[in-house]
């Protein structure tokens, strides 16, 4: 099964700042790319209503890996 990668999606959406958890299959994704996401889930607004895409990705710890701490013991 293919790892998802999480991306965050930051966005104005008529005058609001708003943001959405998006998971992919994709390595990267563009702002491009999060327009057509966003324009998937907000149907009822117009294209032009949808500014300052920023696209971030969402990097967690490794899972099988240490827990980051200031003194780890051996």
């Amino acid at each position: 099964m293919p790892k998802k990668t999480l991306y965050l999606i930051s966005y104005i959406l008529n005058d609001q700042t708003r943001s959405v958890e998006v998971r992919s299959d994709s390595e990267a994704m563009t702002p491009d790319q999060a327009r057509f996401y966003l324009g998937s889930i907000h149907t009822s607004e117009l294209p032009e209503a949808i500014t300052d895409i920023q696209v971030t990705r969402i990097v967690h710890p490794k899972k099988d890996g240490p827990t980051p701490a200031h003194n780890l013991q051996p």
